[in-house]
């Protein structure tokens, strides 16, 4: 296995958590020196070996583009799996439109999946994407186009993976991303790693909330600085829903990260909170004031008579 630095430069920081596992290598960017990997013409592309293909995913780098279900890890690269699954829809919070960066690289994006299909001939390719969206496609003969539509979590891949092509304990299957195929078609036509992301900044602590072009691993602190809203913020690698916070060691964009999330850090305490009437503050408990008075479910009723009976004849045996 390989892991290839998205730039040139020197490493400043190697950054180890406990039992010595690593979180993250700083490099501090100087020139663009880079290494070149095998290259081919886009009309031998379907003719290429899964050896061939295989080989110059791996000394890339871009093997780890990949990734398994379950489990979410990076492939070994003996293992075989039952298809691959390739996303291109995004319906997260505040995500980027895939069609918009798409329309930049139609070729790459073609490229990369006649690429994939050579991976494993006999397995199917499965391409994902919203019903709206018009994907120029190549005549590939394990390539399945399917459309999903609706709200979140519709773009999911593990949405797509159970609806298509369900796992389990002896059942794998691999995923990735739509601009990882872009870097996959840009690495077999040209020889060199592309490592740019274009991201979307949002959130509602992002001043002027945009798309953005930046690149892997990109320093999140440098990303947003003069972007937010004056306060105390948590900025996110990801969505809301599934990104990690980027702070200290981690304050970086992940690796299959498409959008950097902001949102205000909400640790401030309000005085009397529990006991203020406010019909719309949420509770899990329904402890608030706000929450009494108001109509429940015949089966939520039972469930609070029986909490209450068992904290009373727990109560008294105590």
């Amino acid at each position: 296995m390989v892991f290839t630095a998205p730039a040139s430069g020197t490493i400043t920081a190697i950054n180890r958590g406990e039992k010595r596992v690593l979180q993250s290598v700083v490099i501090k960017v100087e020139g663009d020196e880079q290494i070149t990997f095998a290259k081919y013409n886009a009309d031998e592309l379907n003719t290429l070996s899964p050896e061939q293909v295989k080989q110059n995913l791996v000394e890339s780098g871009l093997w780890t583009a990949l990734r398994t279900r379950p489990f979410s890890k990076i492939p070994a690269i003996e293992s075989e799996p039952s298809s691959i699954f390739v996303n291109a829809m995004d319906t997260n919070p505040l995500s980027a439109d895939p069609e918009v960066v798409l329309k930049e690289h139609w070729q790459d994006f073609t490229n990369g999946l006649t690429v994939l299909s050579r991976l494993f001939p006999s397995k199917p390719l499965h391409l994902c994407k919203a019903g709206d969206i018009k994907i120029p496609t190549v005549d590939l003969s394990n390539l399945q186009v399917h459309d999903f539509g609706g709200v979140h979590p519709a773009g999911l891949v593990g949405t797509h993976i159970h609806f298509i092509d369900p796992v389990g304990i002896h059942k794998t299957v691999w995923h990735i991303n739509y601009q990882d195929v872009i870097a996959v078609g840009k690495l077999f036509t040209t020889g060199e790693l592309y490592v740019d992301r274009v991201i979307s900044l949002a959130g509602p602590q992002v001043q002027n909330p945009r798309l953005i072009r930046t690149m892997i691993g990109a320093n999140l602190s440098q990303l947003t600085e003069n972007e937010l809203s004056t306060g105390e913020n948590r900025v996110i690698s990801g969505s809301v829903f599934c990104g990690n916070t980027a702070k200290g060691v981690h304050d970086y964009l992940g690796r299959y990260a498409l959008q950097v999330s902001v949102i205000a850090e909400g640790n401030n305490k309000e005085f009397f909170g529990w006991i203020t009437p406010q019909p719309n503050k949420y509770s899990i408990t329904r402890t608030v004031l706000g929450h009494f008075g108001k109509n429940y479910s015949i089966s939520l009723l039972l469930k609070m008579v029986v909490s209450v009976q068992w904290c009373q004849s727990a109560t008294m045996s105590e």
